[in-house]
C-alpha cells in the first residue's frame, strides 16, 4: 500500500485532535451557561468545532481505504462497518456544526448562546447515535483489521482497546471526554496507517 492510500488514515486523527485542541473546554456540559461561556470564545468555538466535523467527514475515506486495504491482501470484509462509520461520521459532523455554527451566530447577533443551549436537546440525540453508529462500524472495521494482518502483535490489543474506549469516552458529560476520543481516534488509526504505508 503505497503512502497515498495511508495519508487519510493518519490525517483523520490528527485532524480531529487538532479540532479537539481548539474547542474552549466546558467542564460540565449539564451547565449551559459553561457551554455559553465557552463559546464567547467565537473564533476558537467555530473553528474547532468545524475542523473536527470536517475530520469526521475524513473518516470515512480512511475507513475506505482500510477496507480497499483488506480486498488487496485477499480478505473479503463485510460492508456493514464502512456503512454504519459513514452514518455515524455523517451525524457527527452535522452535530458539530450545528454545535459550533449556532451559539456563534446567536452570540455575533447580541443574543446569548443559551438560546440554542437550552433549547438543542437534539443535538445531544444525534451525538448518541453518532457515537453508537460510528462505534460499533469501527469496532467491526478493527476486527477486520487485525484478521486481515493489517495490525499484529501488541498493537492488536491497542487498536482494538482504543477502539472500545472511543465509543466509551463520549460518555465522559465534559470537554475532557472530547481529548480522550482524540486520543482513542489517534490510538486506532495511526498504528493501522503506518502499518499501511510499510511496503508489503
Amino acid at each position: 500500500m503505497v503512502i497515498k492510500h495511508a495519508f487519510p488514515i493518519i490525517a483523520f486523527p490528527i485532524l480531529l485532535t487538532i479540532g479537539v485542541v481548539l474547542i474552549p473546554i466546558v467542564p460540565d456540559y449539564s451547565n449551559h451557561v459553561l457551554a455559553a461561556e465557552a463559546a464567547e470564545q467565537t473564533g476558537r468555538w467555530l473553528a474547532g468545532h468545524l475542523i473536527s466535523a470536517a475530520a469526521f467527514g475524513l473518516s470515512v475515506w480512511a475507513a475506505s481505504e482500510i477496507m480497499a486495504e483488506l480486498r488487496h491482501r485477499g480478505s473479503k470484509p463485510e460492508p456493514t462497518p464502512l456503512l454504519l462509520i459513514s452514518l455515524g461520521a455523517a451525524l457527527y459532523a452535522a452535530g458539530l456544526g450545528a454545535d459550533g455554527i449556532a451559539p456563534v451566530a446567536l452570540n455575533v447577533s447580541g443574543n446569548s448562546p443559551l438560546a440554542f443551549l437550552d433549547g438543542g436537546i437534539w443535538v445531544t440525540g444525534v451525538f448518541i447515535l453518532a457515537t453508537l453508529l460510528f462505534g460499533v462500524g469501527l469496532i467491526g472495521l478493527t476486527r477486520s483489521a487485525i484478521r486481515g494482518g493489517i495490525i499484529t502483535g501488541i498493537w492488536r490489543y491497542i487498536v482494538f482497546g482504543s477502539a472500545i474506549a472511543l465509543m466509551v469516552v463520549p460518555a465522559i458529560p465534559s470537554g475532557y471526554g472530547l481529548f480522550g476520543e482524540a486520543l482513542a481516534a489517534l490510538g486506532v488509526f495511526i498504528p493501522m496507517g503506518f502499518s499501511m504505508a510499510r511496503p508489503n
